[in-house]
């Protein structure tokens, strides 16, 4: 039996999925930080646990009335910033990527035509 890292297929795979889930957990974290730290004030509710980790969260502390309304689009600016923009990026990157940038496997597709090519030759 082959050692599967050493078949072409199964490396360029792996690659390709490292890279579209290290793109997606890139924008997760920005999220999840973005939104914790430019959010409506709720740092009252931290655990005194993951309080000591983080910097004094009062400069980040933001009152409703506070919040921008960006483009008019009626949402806050860090739910702007902090989920539609980052997400709609990653989506672009994610459609680039597989549409211009992976390409298909040439061994893969030389097997899948032979199975589909009939010689007129052999059916006389």
């Amino acid at each position: 039996m082959a050692d599967p890292d050493d078949d072409p297929v199964y490396l360029d795979s792996r690659r390709e999925a490292l890279v579209i889930l290290l793109a997606w957990f890139a924008c997760l974290v920005w999220t999840v930080g973005f939104c914790y730290l430019h959010g409506y004030s709720r740092h009252d509710r931290v655990p005194g646990e993951v309080s000591a980790l983080l910097p004094p969260l009062d400069r980040f502390d933001r009152a409703p009335d506070s919040l921008t309304m960006p483009l008019g689009l009626g949402i806050p600016d860090w739910a702007l910033w902090g989920v539609v923009v980052p997400w709609v990026l990653c989506i672009g990157f994610s459609a680039w990527f597989c549409f211009a940038f992976m390409k298909d496997d040439p061994e893969a597709a030389d097997q899948g035509e032979d199975e589909h090519v009939v010689d007129p030759a052999r059916e006389q």
